[in-house]
Formats: C-alpha cells, structure tokens, sequence
C-alpha cells in the first residue's frame, strides 16, 4: 500500500505519449544491452560482455556462443566481481550459464530490459502505468505522481513511481530485493539498488533491434514511421557499485499478439545440467 501525499492525477491527453499503441506489445531481438547515447545522463556504463569473451547470437553470422559478463569492471565493487567471476568460471567448466528468463525468475529492475524475446503491453490510465510482459504473464505497476512508501518492503518487482515529463514517461523505482540480476548477466547488486528510468518513442529503424537487417517484408514490422520505444535506465547502489551508470534498449511494436506463455512448465532440470532451481513461493496470498 502506497503512502504520502497524493499529487493531482495525470490526464491522458495528446501531450502523453501512447504507449498503448491500439494494443501493439512492444519487443526487441537485440541480443545485448547498449550503452545510453551521448549526453544521456549517467551516460557511462552499462556492463557489457567480457572483453576477452564478446558475444554472438544466433543471427549474428558469427559461431553462437554464450554471454559472459565482465567481471573486470571497475564499476563493480570486489564482492559483487567475485560472484560474477565463480559464474563465469562455471561456465568455463562447462556448466550452463544462468539466464533469468530461461529460469523463470520475475526479471526485476532493470533486469526486464533483457527479456526481449517476447512482447510486453503497456496499458495507461491516469494513476497507472501497468506493463504486461508476455513471458510469465508478469505484471509491474507504475503508479503515477505519488510519493514512495517510506519503508517499502523490498520485493522482486520493487515500488515504481513515475510521472511525464513531456514525450516521456520517468520512473523512480526502489524497494527491489537483492535476488534478481543486472540485465544480461548474473551480476548482483543489494536491496540499495536505486533505478530511474526514461522510456519514450523516438524515431529510428527496425534494424537497429536486431544483429542483423531483416527483409522489408517482415511480419513483425508494423510502424511505418520506424518508430522505435527507448528506455534508458541509470542505476545506483553504493553496495555494489562504484558509481552510478546507465544502460538502453530499443524494441519495435511487434504484430502478433499476447499469448499464453508459462514458463515454468515442464522446465525442471531433466538432465541434471545443474540449472538454477525456478522460485516457487509455497505461502498464499491471502
């Protein structure tokens, strides 16, 4: 339950950008987070892939291979690197590196940045903002021109509080617990995280989502503007980091509709991989 003082409710009217966008869901095919575009603000960072170890994808016409985060970063306190480095060792030894999404953990904030191969609705109102994500059907709220709780009670999806300003939507969010991820890797961070984000519709090219260009043609390309939805995230945790920095990811409205998709069926470690155990919360809600 929200506490403070409640600001005058925004009106959705033409100076509020339509994330809606007549029911479109909102997706990406890139394959890493990119850093924040000059001048942004925190415009250093994010944490990419490890130098010695870049990515390819499975369009990139490169041999595939698996994500690596960079344990060398000096934005990453000691404690945080270590962690980071034994996944990566594990990984070297041959074990299969974790990835939220495939695990079917809530992807947290910033970490939904990096579930981009399904869609996620936005649906707006006055007091909220709700995001749908077709990957587990995860629902986070945004609720608009309120103060934070004074103590809220961390949890995997945090307290999102935002507001317009013009074309864009900010969003301070806090509250989170320390089980999720930073975006594509398994760099952790502690219940101090802090993330704002801005996230807005900027003109741009359906090629700039993927590794590489697709055919005019393509099914899932429907805005004939080339518009693109952009969402830049700065994220501070004195615990974890040495410094606030930023990340960005595009995505394109995509024409094909939410659908059912539940991601922890059948999704038990059948070949003894030694994958992560899904999360599973045995306590009702009522």
């Amino acid at each position: 339950m929200l506490s403070g003082v409640a600001l005058p409710a925004a009106e959705l009217s033409g100076a509020i950008p339509d994330f809606f966008m007549n029911g479109f869901g909102w997706h990406s095919r890139q394959a890493n987070i990119m850093p924040p575009p000059p001048g942004a603000p925190g415009a250093r960072g994010p944490i990419r892939d490890h130098p010695d170890h870049p990515h390819a994808s499975n369009n990139s016409g490169l041999i595939p291979n698996v994500r690596i985060g960079d344990d060398t970063s000096p934005l990453l306190r000691p404690w945080a690197a270590e962690i980071t480095r034994e996944a990566n060792e594990k990984v070297f030894a041959g074990g299969v590196p974790f990835s939220a999404a495939q695990r079917c953990f809530p992807p947290g904030v910033p970490g939904f940045l990096g579930f981009t191969a399904e869609p996620a609705l936005f649906l707006q109102s006055p007091d909220m903002v709700t995001i749908v994500h077709q990957r587990g059907q995860t629902v986070r709220r945004i609720y608009l021109n309120v103060e934070h709780s004074d103590r809220p009670e961390p949890s995997w999806m945090g307290e999102s509080i935002g507001h317009y300003e013009g074309d864009t939507l900010v969003v301070d969010t806090i509250g989170l617990n320390d089980e999720t991820y930073m975006g594509n890797f398994p760099i952790p961070h502690s219940e101090q995280l802090h993330v704002v984000e801005r996230i807005r519709i900027v003109p741009g090219s359906p090629d700039l989502l993927t590794d590489a260009p697709r055919p005019r043609d393509d099914p899932y390309f429907v805005d004939p503007n080339n518009n693109v939805l952009q969402i830049i995230a700065t994220v501070e945790d004195p615990v974890a980091f040495t410094a606030p920095y930023s990340m960005m990811m595009l995505y394109e409205l995509a024409d094909n509709p939410m659908e059912e998709s539940i991601c922890p069926e059948n999704n038990d470690d059948r070949f003894n991989q030694g994958l992560v155990p899904v999360p599973n919360d045995t306590t009702p809600d009522f």
